[in-house]
């Protein structure tokens, strides 16, 4: 980690700790009832823990784009483009640059924060400004975003957020999708199909939520609840148009899953450039900008 400078915000029961110069990181989001505190996020591990060194904690911003880039490689406005391979032992860019840069800490009050960082181009060739503000109201994180792009060409863009949930003792399902985009090239989409009945979670009744996905969908209603019953605990998680795509990531045996509202399915550069159609893969001219919003309302059911 870069520094310890925390950022708290609070509301009533509600808080959250955030990490500006450690990726405009969400820390830590939790509520506290009759002494007991509940956590709707995997907090950062402490030091000594036996998790001290894990990665999988908090919720930290997906930008200028969500997932991965096959290879580090992409072609825009008829040239190719190489940037970092940035996911561990593997070949793909991933996650865009908002999660290991500095954010300069714009705003700052009691329930709101708002932070900013500014990419020159570089290793990604197009130069940009991004924010992101999260605010606690109403039992209630909210988090916004929108990136600026500030160069004199068209940008590929995408925005989301990447929150680490508790897997406790399993958790049920209900939202909407209208497509998945299923891994053929290891962890790669070449296109969407129809949702297989083992993941249609548009039922009345909530589902429980399998194992071993790493897998984007889209035609997301932009509406889950995440149910825990023998915990009882829910949280309902909502997103703007623009979040017309999620990725659902259940690793086996973690503590741990995320459900990730973005904007674009995995790899979308490339599969747009390849004529596939509903990739999300957004473009944003000069001086233009793309926005998206998100909410997640935690509820403590009464025992």
């Amino acid at each position: 980690m870069m520094t310890d400078f925390v950022l708290r915000l609070s509301d009533g029961s509600l808080s959250a700790e955030i990490l500006p110069e450690d990726g405009g990181r969400i820390a830590a989001f939790w509520s506290e009832a009759g002494g007991n505190r509940t956590d709707w996020f995997v907090p950062r591990p402490q030091p000594g823990d036996s998790d001290a060194g894990s990665t999988a904690w908090g919720s930290f911003p997906l930008v200028p784009f969500s997932n991965r880039i096959r290879d580090g490689r992409f072609t825009w406005d008829g040239k190719e483009h190489r940037i970092t391979a940035t996911e561990k032992n593997a070949s793909h860019a991933i996650h865009g640059h908002g999660r290991t840069v500095p954010w300069e800490v714009e705003s700052l009050s009691e329930m709101r924060a708002e932070l900013s960082y500014v990419y020159p181009g570089d290793d990604w060739p197009f130069p940009y400004k991004a924010r992101q503000a999260f605010e606690l109201m109403d039992g209630t994180l909210a988090i916004s975003m929108r990136l600026e792009n500030t160069g004199t060409k068209a940008m590929p863009s995408g925005l989301g957020h990447h929150p680490y949930l508790p897997w406790r003792s399993g958790p049920l399902l209900a939202t909407s999708f209208a497509s998945i985009w299923p891994a053929v090239h290891g962890v790669l989409p070449v296109s969407s199909e129809g949702v297989p009945r083992h993941l249609d979670f548009s039922r009345a009744e909530e589902r429980a939520l399998p194992r071993g996905l790493d897998t984007g969908f889209s035609g997301w209603s932009s509406h889950a609840l995440l149910h825990w019953p023998k915990e009882g605990l829910s949280l309902e998680i909502e997103g703007s148009e623009t979040l017309s795509h999620c990725i659902l990531f259940t690793p086996e045996d973690k503590p741990f899953f995320c459900v990730e509202p973005v904007t674009h399915c995995i790899d979308a550069i490339n599969l747009s450039a390849a004529g596939v159609a509903g990739t999300g893969m957004q473009t944003v001219p000069p001086g233009g900008k793309l926005v998206a919003s998100m909410r997640f309302k935690p509820v403590l059911e009464a025992q």
